[in-house]
């Protein structure tokens, strides 16, 4: 449980910090949205749907 735990932090630490300005040169991307905020909430989703799974009770 600490490991996966731990993996999910590493994960969450990667997608955040990583510099997304860099990937996304064009201001805009599908649906007419900016790139940006569609990788913000679709890692911050990712992240939080792995913690319910990791943490859910039985």
């Amino acid at each position: 449980m600490k490991e996966r735990s731990f993996a999910l932090f590493l994960l969450a630490l990667f997608l955040f910090l990583f510099p997304v300005s860099l990937v996304f040169p064009n201001p805009l991307g599908p649906w007419e949205l900016p790139p940006l905020y569609l990788y913000l909430y679709g890692s911050w989703g990712l992240v939080v749907l792995l913690a319910y799974l990791l943490f859910r009770r039985p």
